[in-house]
């Protein structure tokens, strides 16, 4: 398996000798933004040293349910996009200020569909079981990258190549639940590792992280295009029209809320061309169609705005007779099949 390693940094890493992190192997970082509404002194700075030292960086917002939720999100939004990070927003969630989880739960779920609408990631979820479990209810963002924390005490190894070595000879984090089967990225080290100047910062410890070499690319907001396969290497599928029939129309058992996922029946068939229409969202969006139980691909069907209804057409992979739809924004959901495969 190959890995990635990053570190990541707030304030309290003080004055950062960028170009001795770069130096030191790593292979990115990510930034404290803010801590709920308070903005990050040292963010702006750290950003501009990354970019300047060819650093990949992403941000983070380290959550606070009693803050007021637009101020965080459009300022987390804002600022993702004015310091031009290359890497997927981070949702740090290890804080309830009080508030009930299922409100927690409503408040992750309309952040991570937000970020989806407003930037086109989708966001990667920094947390731990202890706290998910028991404070986090009503939400399935299993669609987002998991970074979890559980520290070792030993001395990490000076070299970022044998941090995944060290780390996944020790006991993996526990799973939140709510959908996730494995994580992507662990927070295998922090407080304790007097790591921080063989990195560049100021400070005595540094979040020391490895990241799945496969999901690297789940956290890049400039994925290159690929180049289309040749018009023979395309595979041929038999297409059969069929008579047009209305498989599954929301209105009849409960409008969609903002991003949820639903399973729809087909039929056992390996693709289905269907017209999928979005009718009264409540806010800007979009919908995606795949094979269910596939993973959610990082493209739309249907791109809509607040009070429209719309529609498009698209063939949709079938898996286990049923596709998954996901829309980003509260709306009704219409799907007719016209065509199989």
């Amino acid at each position: 398996m190959s890995w990635r390693t990053f570190i990541d940094i707030s304030k309290w890493q003080g004055t950062v000798n960028f170009a001795t992190m770069r130096n030191s192997g790593v292979d990115a970082l990510y930034i404290r933004a803010f801590q709920g509404v308070n903005r990050d002194s040292r963010v702006d700075e750290y950003a501009a040293s990354a970019n300047s030292h060819g650093i990949p960086f992403g941000i983070y917002i380290y959550w606070r349910p009693g803050h007021p939720y637009d101020r965080q999100i459009s300022q987390f939004v804002d600022t993702h996009r004015d310091l031009g990070a290359s890497l997927i927003p981070m949702l740090d969630i290890e804080h309830d200020d009080g508030q009930p989880s299922d409100e927690i739960g409503r408040q992750v779920t309309r952040a991570v569909a937000d970020i989806e609408r407003l930037l086109n990631v989708t966001p990667v979820i920094y947390t731990a079981a202890w706290f998910w479990n028991p404070r986090v209810t009503g939400t399935d963002v299993s669609r987002c990258p998991l970074w979890l924390a559980r520290y070792t005490r030993d001395k990490p190894p000076v070299d970022p190549a044998d941090w995944p070595t060290f780390a996944t000879a020790r006991p993996e984090p526990a799973i939140p639940s709510g959908g996730w089967s494995s994580w992507d990225a662990w927070q295998f080290s922090a407080d304790g590792n007097h790591a921080g100047p063989t990195y560049g910062a100021s400070s005595s410890h540094l979040d020391l992280n490895i990241l799945r070499g496969e999901s690297w690319g789940r956290f890049q907001t400039r994925r290159p295009i690929p180049d289309p396969p040749p018009l023979d290497k395309h595979e041929e599928i038999d297409m059969r029209m069929v008579t047009p029939v209305r498989v599954y129309d929301s209105r009849n058992v409960g409008r969609h809320a903002p991003g949820e996922t639903r399973r729809i029946k087909i039929d056992e068939v390996s693709a289905v061309f269907v017209n999928l229409t979005v009718v009264g969202a409540d806010g800007d969006g979009y919908l995606t169609a795949w094979a269910a139980s596939t993973g959610q691909p990082d493209v739309s069907n249907v791109n809509y705005s607040a009070g429209q209804t719309i529609a498009n057409t698209s063939w949709v992979p079938v898996a286990g007779g049923a596709i998954d739809i996901f829309t980003s924004a509260s709306c009704d959901v219409l799907v007719d099949v016209q065509a199989v495969a």
